[in-house]
């Protein structure tokens, strides 16, 4: 049945938006986040202000007063800046389109836009997605930060509204903890997960093969939560995946 308040989308769609069908890794909307927030800009073109949470963030405390307070802020766009660049995997592949002088990183789970800040991101995404010069296709946690310092917009950290102790993008957080998690509101937490979602991503995000069979290890320690759940199999089918990707990430690969 229709829903008049819910926007659904397809990568058609995105294209039709005037965006190119590129991405390095994962899916089109995976890579290119902002694509969707210009779907939205287009559908609903006159709000003043656009707040984007992405579906496993979750932000404990009032989201009215964290949209006013970013508001009075004075700040276009609000996100969680990363402070690692020289050692955050990305960094290296987006070398040929940004100086390291201008490039930023960001996590971009939580996301505060003005509508003049998203419209020119729209544009800048449709410019470039003309261009065929560009080798490596910019990943949106670098194009949003990097293109609005290059167009000059005032930016605010998202840690001037909240708690981030508990905003990374691993390890996930189990939606049954989000009550004892010990934060202080107002706060921002990234990735919740139902159960399956949580182990799943234990399981194909851990760094270290050992921690799949080391009982001790954090992994198995936060598995045996679910005693039954993850057969040995799994977990050998699951260190398997992440070795091999591991080994594509020594050499290099994207």
């Amino acid at each position: 049945m229709p829903y008049d308040k819910v926007l659904r989308t397809n990568q058609g769609e995105m294209l039709e938006l005037g965006l190119a069908d590129r991405y390095e890794k994962g899916s089109l909307l995976w890579w290119n986040a902002d694509y969707t927030h210009y779907q939205v800009l287009n559908v609903i073109p006159d709000y003043d202000y656009y707040l984007f949470v992405e579906y496993d963030a979750c932000i404990l405390g009032s989201i009215a007063e964290f949209a006013n307070a970013a508001i009075l802020s004075g700040a276009e766009t609000v996100f969680h800046p990363r402070d690692d660049l020289d050692g955050w995997w990305w960094t290296r592949f987006h070398k040929s389109l940004y100086s390291s002088e201008e490039f930023r990183g960001a996590l971009n789970c939580v996301l505060m836009h003005s509508n003049r800040a998203l419209r020119y991101l729209w544009q800048r995404r449709r410019e470039m997605s003309r261009r065929t010069d560009i080798d490596f296709w910019p990943l949106s946690e670098t194009f949003v930060p990097t293109e609005l310092h290059r167009g000059g917009f005032a930016t605010a950290p998202l840690s001037r509204f909240g708690d981030l102790s508990r905003y990374h993008w691993f390890p996930p957080i189990l939606e049954d903890d989000l009550d004892t998690l010990g934060v202080q509101e107002p706060a921002f937490v990234h990735p919740v997960r139902d159960k399956a979602g949580y182990i799943a991503s234990l399981l194909a995000n851990t760094h270290a093969v050992k921690d799949y069979f080391l009982p001790g290890s954090p992994m198995r320690q936060a598995l045996a939560r679910f005693p039954g759940e993850v057969t040995r199999g799994r977990l050998y089918r699951a260190a398997l995946a992440r070795g091999r990707t591991a080994l594509r990430e020594r050499l290099g690969a994207p």
